[in-house]
């Protein structure tokens, strides 16, 4: 769930605090995801991941706190349109956000389209995915969290919806990307992970586990969350 840096609200930093501080996690990975999700803490670093520093505090709703950042920042009343389109679970996601936020006076409009309405042309200037002020896009899972430090949150990242620019988090996935061994990568993990606490451009609530079937009678098929099957060494089961 994104929010746009550099238009209000969501230019000054508390503002995107309270936003991630109002979301009931609770609500969506024991209610909407029945429990099939691990918790999201506002970056890519999923549980999955090795290079992932659990060292870190999980962010948990604080009604109380979101509001006091809203009132240290002058916000009150504010009024947002979230915009995104109907796929698996996310208009009802969008619903719950809706809700929560309405905890401290933040009123959402949902603008729920198709999917072509949505991502537009996929290119700045042409997508409301990429233009919208506040928006909710869904993301597959990929094998190293790589892609997702990137493209969406660097600063010249093609993904940018958050319109993020923060030359410090631009060298620390950078330096991650380059670290050789899992310690590396997890030192520089955590101080990713802390600086998109602070900085929270986008909003990763949860990650949805995946589920794959196969014919009860066929065994060795090999599968993962990216969508990819291998069924060289498929065959009847013994």
């Amino acid at each position: 769930m994104h929010m746009r840096t550099d238009k209000d609200p969501f230019n000054d930093k508390r503002v995107r605090q309270a936003v991630a501080l109002l979301v009931n996690r609770d609500n969506l990975v024991k209610g909407l995801l029945e429990g099939k999700a691990d918790y999201g803490n506002d970056s890519p670093f999923a549980p999955v991941y090795p290079s992932t520093d659990r060292s870190v505090a999980q962010r948990k709703p604080d009604v109380e706190k979101a509001k006091a950042l809203l009132s240290e920042a002058g916000k009150t009343n504010i009024n947002l349109e979230l915009r995104t389109w109907t796929t698996f679970e996310v208009p009802q996601y969008a619903a719950l956000i809706q809700n929560d936020l309405k905890a401290a006076g933040i009123n959402v409009k949902l603008n729920i389209t198709d999917g072509a309405s949505y991502y537009g042309d996929a290119v700045f200037g042409k997508s409301p995915w990429l233009d919208s002020t506040f928006g909710i896009t869904e993301y597959g899972h990929r094998g190293v969290p790589n892609v997702l430090l990137n493209a969406p949150l660097k600063s010249d990242g093609t993904w940018n919806s958050a319109h993020f620019n923060n030359k410090d988090y631009d060298k620390l996935v950078d330096e991650y990307v380059a670290a050789i061994d899992l310690q590396s990568q997890r030192t520089t993990a955590k101080k990713i992970q802390e600086m998109l606490l602070d900085e929270a451009p986008v909003v990763f609530s949860y990650f949805y586990y995946f589920l794959t079937a196969t014919k009860p009678d066929l065994a060795g098929v090999e599968t993962s969350a990216t969508g990819h099957f291998d069924i060289s060494q498929a065959g009847p089961k013994a």
